[in-house]
C-alpha cells in the first residue's frame, strides 16, 4: 500500500510545483473527503450551544475534553443524512491566539500546515462529518474542512461530490455511464472508497465486492484516461485508482521495464490491459469494512 500511495503521489506531484506542493499535498480532496465522510450535507451552522458535552478523543483515551456543540441545519442531504433537518457537531475551541511575534513573518503557516476548521454561527456550505465514537454528534476533521459557500469553486466542489455520491448509491448504474470518463470517474470513486482505511476505524477486515462490479470497475480502469489533468487535479485519473489496488506479484502483477525515452504512465497501462486479458482475470477487489 506504501508503494502504490507512492505511484499515486508520484502522478499527482506532475500537478503542482516543488513550492506548491508543502501547501497543497496535504489536503484531501473533494472525492477523498467524501468517502471518508459518515454524512455530507449542503447546510448552515445557525447556533452554538451553550451546554458543552464532555467525550474522549478517541476510544481508549484516558481523559475526557469539553467539546462545544454546533447545531447546523441541513438544507440538502448529499450523503448518509436522509430525513435529518438538523446536525449536531462536537468540536473542541481553539486556545486563544498568542500575541503577535514581530520576528514571525505575517501569514506564515502553523506548524501543523492546516488552519483550524471554521466552526461559527452564520458559516454556510458543503460540510463533511464523521461520527464521533460516543455516537453524541458528529465531527470535521481538518483533513476534511467544509467548502464554504462564499469559496470560488464551490458550486464545481458541490457537482462533484452530488456525482461521486450517486456512484456510491448506485455502483453499477454509474460503472454503466455511456461515457468513458463518467464510468472512470465512478471506479475511482468507489476504489477510493474501498481502499481507503474507514475513518475513525479501530480495526478492519476486508470483504471481496461482487464479482460483475469488479470485472466493470477493472474495465473502467484500463480503458480510462491515464494521464493527469493539469487543469484539473480533481479530474479522474486511471493512473491514480491503478495504484490504489496496491497490486503485487502474489496477483500475477510485474511493472513494465522501461527503457529511457518511454512514457512510464503509457507502458504501466499497457501492462495492465494484458495483466488483465490474462491473470488479472481472476482477481477480485477487497474493500476495507470496519470490524465489527
Amino acid at each position: 500500500m506504501f508503494r502504490s500511495w507512492m505511484l499515486a503521489a508520484m502522478a499527482a506531484a506532475v500537478l503542482v510545483t516543488p513550492a506548491e506542493a508543502k501547501r497543497v499535498m496535504p489536503a484531501f480532496n473533494p472525492v477523498q473527503k467524501l468517502v471518508r465522510a459518515d454524512a455530507v450535507v449542503v447546510g448552515k451552522i445557525t447556533a452554538i450551544e451553550k451546554d458543552t458535552v464532555n467525550a474522549s478523543q478517541y476510544p481508549g483515551a484516558p481523559n475526557q475534553v469539553e467539546y462545544k456543540v454546533a447545531v447546523l441545519k441541513v438544507d440538502e442531504p448529499i450523503l448518509g443524512a436522509n430525513n435529518l433537518t438538523h446536525i449536531k457537531i462536537g468540536f473542541i475551541p481553539p486556545p486563544p491566539t498568542p500575541p503577535a511575534d514581530p520576528a514571525v513573518p505575517p501569514g506564515r503557516p502553523g506548524r501543523g500546515g492546516l488552519p483550524p476548521v471554521n466552526i461559527a454561527v452564520g458559516v454556510e456550505g458543503l460540510f463533511y462529518l464523521t461520527k464521533h465514537h460516543s455516537g453524541q454528534f458528529y465531527t470535521i476533521n481538518p483533513m476534511m474542512a467544509p467548502a464554504e459557500v462564499k469559496a470560488e469553486n464551490y458550486d464545481k466542489e458541490l457537482e462533484l461530490a452530488k456525482k461521486a455520491a450517486a456512484a456510491l448509491a448506485d455502483p453499477m448504474k454509474a460503472l454503466k455511464s455511456n461515457t468513458a470518463d463518467d464510468r472512470l470517474f465512478a471506479a475511482t470513486v468507489l476504489i477510493t472508497k474501498y481502499r481507503t482505511y474507514p475513518e475513525g476505524a479501530q480495526e478492519i477486515e476486508t470483504v471481496k465486492i461482487p464479482a460483475e462490479e469488479n470485472q466493470l470497475l477493472l474495465r473502467a480502469v484500463a480503458e480510462g484516461n491515464w494521464k493527469p489533468d493539469s487543469n484539473d487535479p480533481n479530474a479522474p485519473n486511471a493512473f491514480m485508482a491503478f495504484s490504489l489496488l496496491g497490486l503485487n506479484e502474489k496477483d500475477g502483477w510485474k511493472y513494465p521495464m522501461v527503457k529511457p525515452g518511454e512514457d512510464f504512465i503509457e507502458k504501466t497501462k499497457e501492462a495492465f490491459t494484458n495483466w488483465l486479458a490474462g491473470v488479472g482475470q481472476n482477481y477480485q477487489i477487497t474493500k476495507m469494512v470496519k470490524k465489527k
